[in-house]
């Protein structure tokens, strides 16, 4: 299973807690790779709804690197 495979999988677990899920998606922005941020973001929208996609965001923003481009 992939890092952000698992992370979806944790964060669907928790999704009844709001703190657990702040936790988790911490976790989860901090442990996968910056080419695979865009699609934890996106997924949080589909999945958990705009105030989580805005949360991981955020997180995505102090980590620097989730919304920019590759060198070529």
């Amino acid at each position: 299973m992939e890092t952000l495979e698992y992370h979806e999988t944790i964060l669907k677990k928790v999704s009844f807690d709001e703190e657990l899920l702040k936790i988790e998606l911490k976790k989860a922005v901090r442990n996968t790779t910056c080419s695979q941020q865009p699609a934890l973001l996106e997924w949080c929208g589909k999945e958990l709804g705009p105030k989580y996609k805005e949360l991981a965001s955020s997180l995505m923003k102090d980590k620097d690197c989730a919304f920019n481009e590759p060198d070529s």
